[in-house]
């Protein structure tokens, strides 16, 4: 299964956030630290939002933070709901239902992951020192 990039660039933000989770920080601090440009981010911040994985700041001061802890946020859901926004072509055919059903698999499977988890699994590089350059987050994070 294959993530768009529009979606990849999202969890790497919300794994980006863990860092802050306690507190609000600037999308200039996340996309900072976790090495997305403005224009990735503009992309997925709507998203995130409709979604209820952040929260911005009511004082117009452009922070933001997560609406709930990390270690209860599921990767699967997450991507579901970001997916959502953009349905892929559905499969026609005689291999719809395996692949819808793989599909499912896929998503159940990354349930079984946390936004914490998928910080820790990617090194501790979220909690220090932000993504390698040109690293993507959710194929560095999710282990193979």
């Amino acid at each position: 299964m294959q993530l768009s990039l529009h979606t990849d660039h999202a969890v790497k933000f919300l794994i980006c956030m863990t860092r802050y989770s306690s507190r609000s920080a600037s999308v200039q601090d996340i996309s900072g630290r976790c090495g997305l440009s403005a224009q990735e981010v503009a992309g997925v911040l709507h998203d995130l939002d409709r979604c209820g994985l952040i929260e911005r700041s009511t004082a117009g001061d452009g922070l933001l933070r997560l609406r709930k802890d990390p270690a209860r946020v599921r990767v699967g859901d997450v991507i579901r709901c970001i997916e959502a926004a953009r349905p892929a072509t559905r499969q026609a055919g005689a291999f719809a239902q395996m692949f819808d059903m793989a599909h499912a698999a896929f998503m159940e499977a990354l349930n079984d992951y946390s936004l914490s988890d998928i910080a820790h699994l990617s090194g501790g590089e979220v909690a220090r020192t932000g993504f390698p350059t040109g690293a993507f987050g959710v194929s560095v994070m999710v282990p193979g």
